[in-house]
């Protein structure tokens, strides 16, 4: 174990100094180029670089080949190769919805249709490792046979890839509930002996710890669906080959109650503040988001909102660890 504990660490390192080495670099080459965005949650509307999927994902992917490479003999080579894969199916639409612009990107219709043909790997995954039960909550282990395979997986991936778009918008927000999150599955994925995901879960975790700095309040730069997207689906995956399905949607509660608040208003809300002299956000009269659920139980400025969903998910995660062990 201890082994596996220092790959992880490295894939960890690793990332996060090249995240932090390529960024600021990058940054100034998206302004260059007018890659700029409104931060909506300020009152004057500061122009922020954007893009900041790129930087992570090249973090991400050097890392995880570079600690393959240690790791030849203990990786289930057809595993890492579906989870880039999938990630890397989910990059190019979150890159493509963020080039094309915030109001101008995919339609929603095929951010649905999108994720759901795009797990077909993962569908032939789970075929040919039988993965065909699930466990119900009260009811115990369910066999449902080639139903969990050529249902239950595409359903998984298309909802977790979705529901973690829905909650963003606010500087730090996505990479510190990202960074949360996965550490928390990192910790389900050691004890249950997969080092593939692990690997895969230090890598993606390192990259967002180098984009925190620049992407924490005040944000220097925007991470986009390029980012969202890869870490919704990297949550799919994990419930399904970790076989941890209501835990990690336990997890993922938050995301999920987002999905319903934006559904019932057939998700035209965003999750935006209305910006104060004083520094503090107002929430929308129409609301339409946690974000402004949160922002109407007192005077809070954008971090402190940020913040309140940093222990609200550690909150979530502790009790999902709680349930694991016990």
């Amino acid at each position: 174990m201890l082994n596996i504990l220092l790959i992880y660490i490295i894939s960890i390192i690793f990332a996060t100094f090249i995240c932090l080495l390529i960024t600021p670099n990058f940054i100034s080459l998206m302004k260059q180029r007018g890659f700029v965005g409104k931060d909506m949650n300020k009152l004057h509307k500061p122009l922020v670089a954007e893009l900041g999927g790129v930087p992570v994902f090249i973090s991400f992917i050097l890392s995880s080949f570079f600690c393959i490479l240690f790791s030849l003999n203990i990786i289930d080579f057809s595993l890492f190769l579906v989870l880039i894969l999938m990630m890397t199916l989910m990059f190019i639409i979150g890159i493509l919805d963020d080039t094309l612009g915030w109001k101008k990107g995919i339609e929603q219709w095929q951010h649905f249709i999108l994720p759901l043909l795009f797990s077909v790997p993962v569908i032939i995954y789970a075929l040919i490792h039988n993965f065909n039960s699930i466990y119900i909550p009260f009811l115990g282990i369910l066999n449902i046979g080639y139903i969990y395979a050529i249902v239950l997986v595409p359903i998984a991936i298309t909802a977790t890839t979705n529901a973690f778009n829905l909650l963003a918008g606010f500087n730090g927000v996505e990479a510190g509930m990202s960074i949360i999150i996965f550490i928390t599955i990192s910790i389900f994925a050691l004890f249950k002996g997969n080092i593939t995901l692990l690997l895969v879960l230090g890598a993606w975790i390192g990259a967002l710890i180098g984009i925190y700095k620049y992407n924490k309040y005040p944000a220097k730069i925007f991470l986009g669906d390029a980012v969202t997207l890869v870490s919704g689906v990297l949550v799919g995956l994990s419930a399904i080959v970790l076989k941890l399905e209501w835990l990690i949607a336990f997890i993922y509660i938050l995301y999920i109650i987002e999905f319903f608040i934006k559904a019932s208003h057939n998700f035209k809300p965003e999750c935006f503040g209305i910006p104060q002299k004083d520094g503090t956000l107002l929430a929308r009269p129409d609301g339409g988001s946690l974000t402004h659920i949160v922002m109407r139980k007192g005077r809070f400025t954008e971090k402190q909102v940020v913040h309140i969903f940093y222990c609200l998910q550690t909150i979530i995660c502790v009790i999902a660890l709680l349930f694991f062990f016990f």
